[in-house]
């Protein structure tokens, strides 16, 4: 993998969309690169032309510009996945625009107040090197209110929020030859039916239960609450885990047993019109509970019941199992570069089907600005003249004489571009957050600073405001 120079990725991840005209094409390229330039800044902020932002206003208002036809380009590179072993992370977040009274089209948030969309996102991650690939897919939802005196036999047959877990899986489709696919799912996804979508697309699974009630049948052929059958599964060790403190609680070392079972899932009594037709009649799966034991009074110990396809037979097995859940704070992390290095909430359309082209743009730049963190994971050693565009490395030198006469690994480059973002380094302070990182990437090129001469191919200029520039000259 190697970082692409901004109009490069641009060009990588937007150039194939389909909008029935190249010049709309065009326009699209040149709004995603004016929005790299400042990702937080509102649609006039970052197209500074009034000819800029009219044309943006006008490529978001036309018909065949649509969520999917704007990020579709980024979602088919994703997923051609080199053979591998890759998590599929999943989750929803809302998108308030309750300020923008003047959007229509927009639904319900929250208790019924808020106004917005909902967006259910795809990350690909290489899970052995904890490197994102990107996004494989999403979807927008609008939630409208409940009808009144709804029963659950005519809620099964309207629309729900919960058949987005599913219907993302069938959208982002069957892994490509040679690759293993691990749907990883947060208690939101834990369904009947998201398990039937993934076993017709031929994925695995690692899905935290929240279902605990539901009726299963265990491995001697009995039924019960699958709250009984994690009772009875088998130790496979413990180990200990350092919980920091937080509001309320202080740090603490936990204990913690990890135990599996395993376990067949019926097809519930009440069943959707998918359910019905879809051939899958029950699911068996493994289950890998992680239970914290001999906890402190008053404190809730900690508690994780992992449904999984994947083999758990030894400590190992399900140690694996443990580590692909815990890559789903990644889309966390990508829920708020969108809402806070991408400043999603900020922009305002005049109709929600418009607004839709903006964010298809807003969810492939914040993968980008994510993919900055997760860079060095690949390889940290490697030469970052061998992986990082001759420019970059140049003005970062420039900008830091003490590197003069270093060669840069990956990783000490990302280091030193967050250091100039205002990462301090100490040896307490652990590694670089996207924000520091991107913080720094962009003062490398608008920060303040004296006049810095590169030599680097050809002339290109970067304004540094009042305080000087950077200029790129020709040998």
């Amino acid at each position: 993998m190697r970082l692409l120079e901004n109009a490069d990725w641009v060009e990588a991840n937007f150039g194939d969309c389909e909008f029935g005209h190249v010049k709309r094409v065009e326009r699209l390229t040149i709004m995603a690169n004016h929005m790299l330039e400042s990702p937080e800044a509102s649609l006039p902020q970052q197209n500074t032309d009034w000819s800029d932002l009219k044309a943006a206003y006008r490529l978001c208002d036309r018909s065949e510009v649509t969520f999917d036809a704007v990020a579709a380009c980024h979602w088919n590179r994703t997923r051609q996945t080199q053979p591998g072993r890759y998590l599929l992370i999943s989750d929803t977040t809302d998108i308030n625009h309750y300020s923008h009274q003047a959007t229509t089209g927009l639904g319900i948030l929250g208790d019924g107040v808020g106004r917005g969309m909902q967006l259910h996102n795809c990350l690909v991650v290489d899970s052995s090197q904890g490197v994102i690939e990107g996004q494989a897919g999403a979807l927008v939802y609008y939630r409208k209110r409940k009808p009144k005196k709804e029963t659950r036999t005519q809620r099964l047959r309207r629309s729900r929020e919960s058949e987005l877990w599913g219907n993302l899986v069938d959208k982002v489709g069957p892994p490509p030859t040679g690759c293993k696919w691990i749907h990883v799912f947060d208690r939101g996804g834990d369904n009947f039916e998201s398990l039937c979508h993934i076993l017709k697309n031929r994925c695995d699974w690692v899905i935290r239960a929240s279902k605990m009630s539901r009726k299963v049948i265990d491995r001697v052929g009995k039924q019960d609450n699958l709250s009984e059958v994690i009772k009875r599964a088998d130790e496979l060790g413990t180990y200990e885990l350092h919980l920091r403190s937080r509001p309320g609680q202080a740090a603490r070392v936990a204990k913690i047993r990890v135990s599996t079972t395993r376990v067949t899932v019926p097809q519930p009594t009440r069943r959707s019109p998918y359910v019905k037709t879809c051939g899958v009649t029950q699911v068996e799966t493994n289950v890998v509970i992680v239970q914290e034991i001999d906890s402190p009074a008053g404190v809730k110990p900690i508690c994780w019941v992992l449904l999984t396809s994947l083999p758990v037979t030894t400590f190992e097995d399900a140690w694996q199992v443990i580590d692909d859940y815990e890559h789903r704070w990644l889309i966390e992390e990508y829920h708020k570069v969108l809402k806070t290095g991408c400043s999603i909430e900020r922009h305002a359309l005049r109709t929600a089907k418009r607004l839709e082209a903006l964010m298809g743009l807003i969810s492939v730049i914040g993968v980008r600005l994510l993919q900055m963190k997760t860079f060095a994971k690949q390889d940290p050693e490697a030469k970052a003249r061998n992986h990082v565009p001759s420019m970059w490395l140049k003005v970062l030198k420039k900008m830091r004489p003490r590197l003069q006469k270093v060669e840069l690994t990956v990783y000490q480059f990302l280091r030193e571009l967050a250091k100039m973002g205002g990462f301090l380094g100490r040896k307490h302070d652990g590694e670089p957050g996207w924000q520091t990182i991107w913080r720094g990437y962009q003062k490398a090129q608008t920060g303040t600073g004296p006049v810095v001469r590169v030599s680097c191919g050809s002339l290109m200029k970067f304004s540094w405001g009042d305080r000087g520039s950077v200029e790129l000259i020709r040998d």
